[in-house]
């Protein structure tokens, strides 16, 4: 069922519901009132009758005339002027005697030869005036009565159906626009539908859509953006190793083994490139953590250590168990690795590499310095994009943007510097963890 027929069927009950509750109610009372107006005139219709009656001679009421007058009838209404004793003076309908003859003051109903009637006795004290309606001719008006007031309802009940439908796909008008600009939009248009002219109502739905288009044009953006990396990157070590191949194939004894050599080492740099697209991968798609426990520093950084081998190279300053980083332990070891490879890769070898550590503007601050060349300015700003090797074509221009997606991801910041004094230094702020 459409939402526009569900609108009109709910309202449309709803209003029949309300309208005939209130027809009925105020026929209902309508007809309670005509009743009584019907019965009040036939009460003044007898006291009428009984003011008429008072020039009526005194002998007529004790019996002594021999002729009993006879009124002239009219269809449906009767009456009947007698003594006390019972005596008829005057009269309608001589053959209505059992609903006239009664004797009780007041309302009541007859019945005479299959029909219902109506009556009405007054009684004063030397005489009973009895007057009756037949019911027949009373429904009849009271029905034209009650349709003379349905008409009016049926009249209103009929525009305020067809105010409705109206009312209803007026109001649905905005629906049909955006679903006619849907439906017209190309496939790989992912661009925020407008919320101009929009009810309040509908403004939170296409709010929400809208967030869903953004989330899945940047879902596709990360992976198109993964796919023209792993195709620019990973092509040319392929390249090398297949040609590194092709010679050990066609090559024996020292060379061969060379080709082997390098065609090893090339599938080393391959896997690596492989691993550090997969991890900036899931850092655009907010993966890479499973938990949020904060990891403690002195354990990521010996673990760093182990896996570079650099234990010999680094010298710690300010490293212990008590500093604490809000941030996962395999995210950090991460951070700690690239930055300490970096450092022994692409610094003076011969120079120790000074790893320091303390507390600072709520949070921790971390410092990696190696002795090397200075970086020019121009240079320098470029290191944290990806693929950018600089002096180093060997490298696969992945480390620094890794550590800067995912310090960034937890609220820390990362700046580099370069100087006569300090040839290159890494300076970490991330926030504080509670150990």
């Amino acid at each position: 069922m459409s939402l526009r027929l569900r609108l009109v069927v709910t309202l449309g009950v709803t209003l029949l519901a309300l309208w005939g509750i209130t027809a009925a109610w105020l026929i209902r009372d309508l007809s309670t009132q005509f009743e009584q107006s019907l019965d009040r005139r036939l009460a003044q219709s007898a006291r009428m009758v009984a003011g008429l009656m008072e020039r009526v001679p005194a002998d007529a009421w004790r019996g002594d005339t021999g002729e009993i007058p006879v009124i002239p009838a009219l269809e449906g209404v009767a009456c009947r002027v007698s003594s006390l004793r019972g005596q008829v003076v005057a009269g309608t309908h001589p053959e209505l005697n059992d609903v006239l003859s009664t004797r009780a003051a007041g309302y009541g109903y007859r019945r005479h030869d299959g029909q219902r009637w109506r009556v009405y006795t007054l009684t004063d004290e030397n005489r009973r005036i009895t007057v009756a309606d037949r019911m027949r001719e009373r429904e009849s008006l009271l029905g034209q009565v009650r349709r003379a007031a349905s008409y009016p309802f049926l009249l209103a009940l009929s525009g305020s159906l067809v105010a409705l439908w109206w009312g209803v796909t007026r109001g649905l008008t905005p629906l049909a626009r955006l679903q006619r600009r849907l439906a017209q939009r190309d496939h790989d248009d992912l661009s925020a539908l407008p919320m101009r002219g929009l009810p309040g109502e509908i403004r939170p739905l296409i709010d929400g859509f809208n967030t869903l288009l953004a989330r899945t044009r940047r879902t596709l953006e990360r992976e198109q953006r993964f796919t023209d990396d792993a195709a620019h990157e990973l092509r040319t070590p392929l390249t090398a190793v297949r040609t590194h191949l092709q010679v050990a194939r066609r090559v024996d004894g020292d060379r061969r083994r060379e080709a082997m050599r390098q065609a090893e080492a090339g599938v080393v740099r391959l896997t690596r490139t492989l691993e550090q697209l997969l991890l900036l991968a899931r850092m655009d798609n907010d993966a890479g953590h499973d938990d949020l426990e904060p990891a403690r520093l002195d354990e990521a950084l010996e673990t760093a250590l182990t896996e570079t081998g650099s234990h010999g190279r680094c010298r710690l300053d300010g490293v212990d168990a008590s500093l604490c980083i809000a941030m996962p332990v395999t995210l950090l070891v991460t951070v700690l690795r690239n930055l300490i490879g970096n450092a022994r890769h692409h610094g003076d070898p011969h120079q120790p590499i000074e790893v320091a550590a303390r507390r600072r503007d709520a949070g921790i601050v971390i410092e990696i310095v190696n002795q090397g060349a200075i970086i020019p300015p121009e240079r320098l700003a470029n290191l944290t994009d990806r693929f950018y090797r600089g002096n180093h074509p060997r490298g696969s221009g992945l480390g620094l943007s890794i550590v800067k997606a995912l310090v960034e991801r937890f609220g820390g910041a990362l700046t580099l510097a370069s100087s006569r004094e300090t040839p290159f230094r890494v300076r970490l702020w991330l926030p504080e963890g509670q150990g």
